[in-house]
């Protein structure tokens, strides 16, 4: 049975130019009769090859490999929009894939380090992996809380674009370090935004 995706929430404004430019093939798949459900799998699956090549060491390679599974990532809510297959499980369901993505990535990255002798680039890659996974919670949190959280400097769609590049060109450590800083000034910036709306 297919699982229905995301509502469709407000976007920066880069973001919006990537779905500008994500939404010919999205019009092509749902012509295709592709469900985002199964765009959502593969895009997981790959996170997790993408996470095993990482622990082997194919830095490159396991960069390429997590820029394919972000595009996937992207496109199962572009295809979502596009058949109109949205319900609040579907955002549960895609929030919930893209953290155990993540985090698998990042234990990768973690076991590569740990098994090359680098306890510093562990050391960071946990700070990254924390961080990022801040990120996603603050912002959850204080939605729940019905306040919008829409602040910070480095979204998901960046953190996968800055680390993949960057195992792709051969600078990982350069990767993770900048993930791990931009993750840790976005859950400043969303703290203290959801500090100073709750004083209002």
């Amino acid at each position: 049975m297919g699982l229905p995706h995301r509502e469709p929430r407000r976007s920066s404004s880069y973001e919006e130019s990537f779905r500008q430019l994500l939404q010919p093939l999205a019009r092509r798949l749902t012509a295709m009769r592709v469900r985002p459900d199964t765009l959502t799998h593969v895009g997981w699956t790959l996170a997790v090859v993408s996470a095993v090549i990482f622990g082997l060491g194919r830095v490159q390679i396991a960069g390429a490999v997590m820029l394919l599974a972000g595009l996937f990532d992207a496109l199962d809510g572009a295809v979502a929009r596009e058949s109109n297959r949205m319900s609040d499980f579907g955002a549960f369901l895609d929030s919930t894939m893209d953290r155990l993505s993540e985090s698998a990535i990042f234990v990768g990255i973690l076991f590569f380090y740990a098994s090359t002798g680098h306890p510093y680039g562990a050391l960071i890659s946990g700070i990254a992996m924390t961080f990022s996974l801040l990120t996603s919670y603050s912002r959850a949190r204080a939605e729940g809380l019905g306040l919008r959280c829409e602040v910070g400097l480095l979204e998901r769609a960046g953190r996968v674009l800055i680390l993949s590049l960057c195992a792709i060109a051969g600078f990982l450590t350069v990767g993770v370090s900048l993930v791990a800083a931009g993750a840790l000034v976005t859950t400043a910036q969303r703290i203290i935004h959801v500090h100073r709306a709750t004083r209002k």
